[in-house]
């Protein structure tokens, strides 16, 4: 209990710079280039880049290309439920943690944005309706994923004899 604890803390706290690992530092510095004087708006934009990946639109585009499948933002969600999942050392737990971690960071995002007086309702509705869902649906995959990676690499190999 005390891993999983471990885990949902360490996976929470690695999203806010993951996916910034993942951009060499490129997509912090922006942020913080554009919203250097509001530090509410700096953490909202931090996680808002870790829904930007969209899985649907790789598949609804003309042309596939395995640079849009593998963004950023799903690369960051599959190394932070790897960590979760190396931390709980089982795949159940591991599939827990981090998609935990994954909910927790979406409600302190939807709540810091309403905090912050962004508008959340025109991410929810028309045109980027597909863009929102699609970026949530793929960091699920990832977050998912990535703790069921990490919990099977560490897991004792017991229940499969």
């Amino acid at each position: 209990m005390n891993r999983l604890i471990i885990a949902i803390i360490v996976g929470t706290a690695l999203s806010f710079i993951s996916v910034a690992l993942f951009t060499m530092w490129e997509s912090l510095q922006v942020i913080l280039d554009n919203f250097s004087n509001d530090i509410l708006m700096i953490i909202v934009m931090m996680l808002a880049s870790q829904f930007s990946s969209n899985m649907f639109a790789v598949f609804l585009a003309s042309e596939f290309k395995i640079s849009l499948l593998l963004g950023p933002s799903l690369l960051a969600w599959l190394f932070t439920g790897y960590i979760c999942g190396t931390i709980t050392r089982e795949i159940r737990n591991g599939l827990i943690s981090s998609v935990l971690s994954f909910v927790i960071i979406l409600l302190i995002w939807i709540l810091l944005s309403i905090i912050a007086g962004q508008d959340l309702m025109s991410m929810f509705q028309g045109n980027q309706l597909i863009s929102t869902v699609g970026g949530i649906f793929t960091s699920l995959i990832g977050a998912a994923g990535g703790g069921a990676l990490g919990g099977f690499v560490t897991s004792s190999k017991e229940g499969f004899y």
